[in-house]
């Protein structure tokens, strides 16, 4: 029997000790994965953004535009809504990827 029933103090913060290096390794190592995430996000955010604004003054104007153009214009706001998507899915797989997580 190799069982311990008493683990000292020194013994205790040593354990603590292995497991913050441990958890510091981990963050240091995966930092430029989260920041290209985080910075993606951005990224999408803004496109998001700007068609947004684009949507809202084709919307304000759309009385004023010929049919052929109106059908055109929502066609290529569904195709910029998808590419947004796409975007920042492709980006959240390559993150998940990268820290080692592979999603269901």
């Amino acid at each position: 029997m190799t069982e311990n029933f008493y683990t000292s103090n020194k013994e205790k913060k040593r354990l603590v000790n292995i497991a913050e290096q441990a958890q510091f390794l981990k963050e240091k190592k995966e930092a430029p994965f989260v920041k290209a995430w985080e910075e993606a996000q951005i990224k999408a955010a803004t496109m998001q953004s700007v068609l947004d604004y684009a949507v809202e003054q084709f919307t304000e104007h759309k009385d004023e535009l010929e049919p052929d153009i109106v059908e055109k214009t929502t066609a290529l706001i569904e195709e910029r809504q998808t590419e947004i998507k796409e975007f920042l899915m492709t980006e959240k797989e390559r993150y998940l990827a990268s820290i080692g997580i592979q999603e269901d």
